[in-house]
C-alpha cells in the first residue's frame, strides 16, 4: 500500500476516509491534464485503505477533468461491511466541490481454498527482452493507420515518465481481428505491480479501437471497470487490448493483463469519446 500512496501522492485529508492528491506531470495525460488511469487508480488505493481488504473489482465513472497542479480531494466509504466483501464508493473532487470521478467497487478477503480458474488464454508474443523499446502504446496504431514517419513520445510528459512500454512481436491471438494491440509494460522504478498501477496501465483501450478503425485517433475516457484476478508477482504485464466497437465516434473495448509467466492479473474495460488527431496538433505537441 505505500508504494501505491507514494505513486499516486495520495495523504490522508483529517478525518477517516478523505485523502487529497494533486494532478502532477507523471498522473496527467499528455496534454497536462488529470489521466483517467490515476483517477481509478485513487479510486482502488482508497478503497483499500478505508476497508483494510484487497481490491477485487472497480469502476470509475469520469464527469470532469483537472489541470496540472489541481488538489484533488478523495473521499472513501464503505456501503456495505461483511465479514469477507465490502462494498464500497469513492468520489474526487476539487476545491470548489465539483465532481472529478465517482467510483463504485469491493473489496475482499480470498480464501485460500477457494474456487479458483482461468479460462482466457493470453496471446503468444515474443518476452520484453526481445521486444522492441521503441514500441510504446502509440507505435502500432500509427503503423496500422499508414503513417510511416516516426512520431517521437516525450518522457517528460504524462505516464510516459514513470511507465516503460515494450512492442513484442506477436505470433499468435487466442482472439484475432482488427483492433489487437499487445505491449508489455513496467513501472521504470521497477516497483511491484498492484492493482492500483495494474488500472493505471490499462487505461489504454481508446487506442486499440483507433487501431482497429485505422485512424489516428485518442479518446476521452468515459468510464474505466477492472477486475482483479492473480496475484502473481511480474515485474513486466503484457497489456493485451482488445477493441470491441466503434459507433458515432464512441468506441468500447477491453483489456486483459497478464503477467510473464502467463497468468491474468486483470480484466478491464473502457468506454471513450474517440477524438481524431492532426499529428501537427497532436496532444505531446502543445505547450
Amino acid at each position: 500500500m505505500s508504494s501505491d500512496r507514494e505513486f499516486l501522492g495520495l495523504t490522508p485529508a483529517g478525518t477517516p476516509g478523505h485523502y487529497r492528491f494533486t494532478v502532477e506531470n507523471h498522473l496527467a495525460r499528455l496534454d497536462g491534464r488529470l489521466y483517467g488511469g490515476t483517477a481509478i487508480a485513487v479510486s482502488i488505493a482508497a478503497s483499500e485503505l478505508v476497508s483494510d481488504r484487497a481490491a477485487l473489482w472497480m469502476t470509475t465513472q469520469f464527469v470532469s477533468t483537472a489541470p496540472a497542479e489541481e488538489e484533488i480531494r478523495v473521499h472513501a466509504e464503505v456501503l456495505a461491511p461483511g465479514r469477507r466483501t465490502n462494498q464500497v464508493r469513492v468520489t474526487g473532487s476539487d476545491a470548489d466541490g465539483q465532481v472529478m470521478f465517482a467510483s463504485l467497487g469491493a473489496t475482499g478477503h480470498r480464501r485460500d481454498d477457494g474456487l479458483a480458474g482461468t479460462f482466457e488464454h493470453p496471446p503468444e508474443v515474443s518476452t520484453p527482452d526481445r521486444s522492441e523499446p521503441r514500441g510504446g502504446p502509440f507505435a502500432a496504431m500509427l503503423r496500422n493507420a499508414g503513417v510511416e514517419a516516426e512520431v517521437p513520445m516525450p518522457r517528460d510528459v504524462g505516464f510516459n515518465r514513470v511507465v516503460e512500454f515494450r512492442e513484442p512481436a506477436v505470433t499468435s491471438h487466442p482472439d484475432p481481428g482488427p483492433g489487437r494491440v499487445c505491449m508489455w509494460a513496467r513501472r521504470r522504478d521497477g516497483a511491484p505491480v498492484t492493482p492500483a498501477i495494474l488500472a493505471f496501465i490499462a487505461d489504454m483501450v481508446p487506442l486499440s479501437v483507433a487501431h482497429g478503425c485505422g485512424v489516428v485517433a485518442g479518446g476521452i475516457s468515459l468510464d474505466n471497470t477492472i477486475r482483479i484476478g492473480s496475484a502473481d508477482p511480474s515485474e513486466w504485464v503484457l497489456v493485451d487490448l482488445r477493441a470491441h466497437l466503434a459507433t458515432g465516434d464512441y468506441g468500447h473495448g477491453a483489456a486483459h493483463l497478464w503477467s510473464e509467466s502467463g497468468a491474468l492479473l486483470a480484466t478491464a474495460s473502457q468506454s471513450a469519446s474517440m477524438i481524431r488527431f492532426d499529428l501537427d496538433d497532436a496532444p505531446w505537441n502543445r505547450s
